[in-house]
């Protein structure tokens, strides 16, 4: 046995060798199954949040008392991921079970006309598909859900009364039938600043993330930010609302996430915790309460609905987590695979990133060149920390790297959950750098992934 230099033995870091090297038995305490389950899925889906902002999640300045709640009559997943930081290609995934390259949205293009969709695999079980919100994805005609309102075409967008009239019309039109419905809220997306956004939360007391750095302005938008997710949970209020005057709670399976992490910093189109690690609670009917430590992601969604509709399981990327939910059964999956391509339109900056119950090891595929992203020069936070790093160095440093990535990152995330240290200049965890870089290249060459060409050059 090798000796546990990192905190981890060989066995641990092996694990998984079946299921394309990601797979193997994670702990999950067994408990009585239920004999209810619902029929029907309402997702409310935000737009630019990261886990850690949510009370249930630990955020100290959150006022999401719904959200939270929800979390404590349900289950609470603290490692759920999306397979990709940025949203259309993140959505694409959402509505196929599949990951990018597979789909054929590796960015913010269209995915293949050969891959079956959520509307369309649901539909084919007599499910009634809606989604109404930010739809994000191309072309629309591989969508055709039976009801489509898309946010560009709704005003008000950050009206929680408006959201909540449109969730009782989707309940509505489903007409007591079994539905699967998708509700892509706009908060807590930037502009932060909008007349209708509520000023609660005190800038100069909040607690920031140790991932940002402190000035005025990274205080003010982060307070703004909060603002937004706090009206982002009157919103989930009401739509819940809405589901129980309908009596519809009895038999709908809620979840509530998030396409991507927040619009800051090492979180939106990175690859660090903040910006592929989503909120994912789910409650209704026969669901298991309590947290769920196994490794998820927002690709087992759509399996879950088909799951729930009695619709037969296509081949995907995703996996059901009816088991988890209703059963208290373990999950097969000791890892996780996230990726990113573009940051925009003009610039490709490939990553792919292996994530472990503990470790994390990222190797980033583009060439070094300064990051582009929404927040680098259009934002408060970026603005007010170059004017700070004229003399303060750690700022200075902080934002260097947030620009430039090192080839390969390895991080502790039981002991450094902000991923500040990279581990991958450290001797006493080469063995864990080789190891997980190991299985990341293993996963990329079995699945196809287009980034093995820059993985291995």
């Amino acid at each position: 046995m090798v000796p546990r230099t990192d905190g981890l033995d060989r066995r641990e870091l092996l694990g998984g060798a079946a299921a394309l090297g990601l797979g193997a038995a994670c702990s999950a305490t067994r408990r009585e199954p239920s004999t209810q389950r619902p029929t029907s899925v309402l997702v409310l889906l935000a737009d630019d949040l990261s886990a850690r902002e949510l009370g249930c999640y630990g955020c100290a300045d959150a006022r999401t008392p719904t959200i939270d709640a929800l979390a404590r009559r349900g289950a609470r997943f603290a490692q759920a991921y999306t397979a990709v930081g940025v949203c259309q290609p993140s959505r694409s995934s959402l509505y196929t079970g599949l990951y990018p390259h597979r789909h054929g949205a590796m960015g913010f293009g269209p995915i293949r006309e050969d891959v079956a969709t959520w509307p369309e695999l649901l539909r084919a079980r007599g499910v009634f598909t809606a989604m109404v919100g930010k739809l994000d994805v191309d072309p629309v005609a591989k969508f055709p859900f039976d009801h489509l309102l898309k946010s560009v075409d709704m005003p008000g967008r950050r009206d929680p009364a408006m959201w909540a009239g449109h969730v009782r019309d989707v309940l509505q039109r489903a007409q007591g039938r079994p539905f699967a419905a998708v509700i892509g809220l706009s908060d807590p997306h930037r502009p932060f600043d909008e007349d209708d956004t509520p000023r609660v939360t005190d800038p100069a007391s909040v607690r920031l993330p140790r991932t940002l750095w402190d000035t005025d302005g990274t205080r003010r938008e982060y307070a703004r930010h909060l603002d937004c997710i706090a009206r982002l949970d009157r919103t989930v209020s009401l739509a819940l609302e809405e589901l129980a005057r309908s009596g519809r709670e009895r038999d709908t399976l809620v979840v509530v996430s998030a396409d991507n992490g927040a619009s800051f910093p090492f979180a939106k189109s990175t690859l660090y915790e903040p910006g592929v690690r989503m909120p994912l609670v789910c409650a209704g009917p026969g669901v298991l309460p309590g947290e769920r430590a196994e490794i998820v992601s927002l690709l087992d969604i759509l399996p879950t609905a088909l799951e729930l509709a009695g619709a037969s399981q296509p081949v995907l990327d995703g996996r059901s987590l009816a088991p988890l939910l209703f059963d208290g059964s373990a999950l097969d999956r000791d890892a996780f695979v996230t990726m990113q391509t573009e940051n925009n339109r003009e610039q490709a900056r490939p990553a792919r990133a292996l994530h472990t119950a503990r470790f994390k090891y990222i190797r980033n595929l583009g060439p070094d060149v300064a990051t582009v992203s929404n927040v680098v020069g259009h934002s408060e936070t970026w603005e007010s920390g170059k004017l700070a790093a004229r003399t303060d160095e750690r700022i200075a440093a902080r934002m260097k790297a947030y620009l430039y990535r090192a080839t390969d990152e390895l991080y502790d995330l039981a002991n450094d959950p902000d991923e500040l240290e990279n581990l991958a200049v450290s001797p006493a965890h080469a063995e864990t750098l080789a190891t997980l870089k190991g299985r990341l290249r293993e996963w990329m060459k079995t699945n196809g992934d287009p980034g093995l060409e820059g993985f291995d050059a």
